[in-house]
């Protein structure tokens, strides 16, 4: 889903994966929308929020067609903060593979709530390939945070706040949307 919305006072674009249409896999579909989606707020000067709550990877039901999300959704993302836009990513739930490893992993601005468990490979896939079960703890957003892939851990309570902070405070004096 994209849409645009306002966190007290500021305007912004947003695209949100949503788990529960096939795992919240990208195909071709949702690689497009995000594409646009960036691309409005370009041309809107407004900061961008990926809100992923939940994603399993790229459709591989579609092929060449949903594997090529990650280069084109990353090249579009790369284009954006280029040009001076602000991208910022915000985990809620699962949020696994492809969209981590690429687009969404481009941010220099990566949260989660507490909840949150991220990686590359889901625990099915490390069972299925390495024989091997993982510690519980192996996904969670305390690990992300220790190998220095999200920058901070938030309380759901706080998102609005801690967004709105984030919006005035992150990038330089030059970021056109203020």
């Amino acid at each position: 889903m994209t849409y645009n919305a306002s966190i007290l006072g500021i305007r912004l674009t947003c695209a949100t994966l949503v788990a529960n249409f096939r795992g919240g896999s990208v195909g071709a579909a949702e690689g497009e929308k995000f594409i646009r989606a960036l691309d409005l707020a370009r041309k809107r000067h407004h900061p961008f929020l990926a809100y992923v709550h939940g994603t399993a990877g790229i459709r591989i039901q579609e092929g060449v067609n949903g594997l090529i999300q990650m280069p084109r959704v990353t090249l579009a993302v790369r284009r954006y903060i280029e040009q001076g836009g602000l991208y910022i990513v915000l985990y809620d739930t699962n949020s696994y593979a492809g969209p981590v490893a690429s687009f969404l992993g481009c941010s220099p601005y990566q949260y989660a709530v507490r909840s949150a468990r991220i990686g590359f490979a889901g625990p099915g896939v490390i069972r299925e390939t390495t024989g091997m079960d993982i510690p519980p703890d192996y996904h969670s957003a305390y690990k992300a945070l220790s190998r220095g892939h999200i920058q901070d851990i938030w309380d759901r309570r706080d998102i609005r706040a801690n967004m709105h902070q984030a919006f005035l405070t992150m990038g330089g004096r030059n970021l056109y949307y203020r």
